[in-house]
């Protein structure tokens, strides 16, 4: 049996001793990885074939993708796959014993002829009027036993059914749920017969129909509720308007404008306005909406600005007006001071 090691420098043959495996020169298989250690493992004979050893390297040593445990011997066996760093190593075994077959022999000491092999055979298909002459001298035929000319008799005795008894009420052989209602003259039999069923159900179609009415209804109500609170108002524009104001948000501030100012108004020479109203007093510290009136189609109202640098409020007049049932700002003025 010889058991070699092949990897990226060639075939190494595993002699009777230890074979060491590092990165310095002093092993007899150098690996020039950058992971591996001065010093990190070593394969060694155990009487059977061989078994890879960690001998305390840093980042440890692979046998099939699986970290060995440090100083604990791991045998090998054919085919395995050794990694150490970047490095890989494959195990093979040439030249091993193959396993025979087994052979179950009968005992030495024993006098009893060996077992032979139990072989079910099936008597031949014979056709014709001859069949049983051409047979006859194969088998003999076995008479019948004494206990198969008698029929077979029953475990126990079931016992015999009652007497059926007929109901002194309703049809002769059939049972009386009673007494059958006697209609009366000139009325039919169907009318005068109570039917709770159809009541029953009745009622519950008015209970589900009702659930489900009550249910529409505060889906309803739950609607209106959101629509009314999402609207759009005068003071939701201005809150808009100055929310993106502060935050610089040119664009989104543009879009609280009407259709009639924005064709008065490019986006960047608002932008640009806007920019230095920011800029005022030391930065934009606040805008806060007020005295926010307005009627079916029109709207006014205040924006104070306040800023870092002075206590001065600026107020930045507004009118507004409804497009479509969405408010925008129409105009924008600063009051002459």
């Amino acid at each position: 049996m010889e058991a070699t090691l092949n990897g990226p420098f060639g075939r190494v043959t595993l002699g009777p001793g230890n074979l060491t495996i590092g990165r310095i020169a002093d092993n007899q298989l150098v690996v020039s990885d950058a992971k591996a250690s001065s010093h990190h493992a070593e394969i060694r004979p155990n009487g059977q074939g061989y078994s890879i050893v960690d001998v305390g390297s840093t980042n440890g040593t692979f046998v099939n993708e699986q970290r060995i445990e440090r100083n604990l011997p791991r045998p090998l066996t054919s085919g395995d796959t050794i990694r150490i760093g970047d490095t890989r190593f494959t195990y093979e075994v040439s030249g091993a014993y193959e396993v025979a077959p087994t052979v179950y022999a009968q005992s030495p000491a024993s006098n009893d002829p060996p077992y032979q092999p139990t072989i079910a055979a099936v008597p031949p298909t014979a056709y014709g009027p001859d069949a049983q002459q051409r047979y006859q001298g194969g088998y003999q035929q076995v008479p019948p036993s004494p206990y198969e000319q008698q029929p077979a008799q029953p475990f126990y005795a079931a016992p015999p059914p009652p007497p059926y008894a007929p109901s002194p009420v309703g049809q002769p052989g059939m049972p009386a749920y009673g007494q059958p209602m006697q209609a009366a003259p000139g009325v039919p039999a169907y009318a005068q017969a109570p039917q709770p069923t159809a009541g029953k159900s009745r009622r519950g179609l008015g209970i589900t129909l009702g659930v489900i009415g009550g249910v529409l209804l505060l889906v309803c109500v739950a609607c209106v509720v959101f629509l009314y609170a999402v609207r759009s108002t005068p003071e939701r524009t201005l809150t808009t308007f100055c929310d993106d104001l502060k935050s610089g948000n040119d664009h989104d501030a543009y879009q609280q404008l009407s259709s009639s100012a924005q064709q008065q108004t490019r986006e960047a020479d608002f932008a640009a306005s806007m920019a230095k109203i920011r800029t005022l007093g030391g930065g934009l510290k606040n805008c806060v909406p007020n005295n926010v009136t307005s009627t079916s189609s029109s709207g006014t109202g205040t924006m104070l600005l306040s800023f870092n640098a002075t206590v001065q409020t600026i107020p930045l007049n507004a009118t507004l007006v409804d497009e479509s049932s969405t408010w925008k700002i129409n105009t924008l003025q600063v009051p002459q001071q």
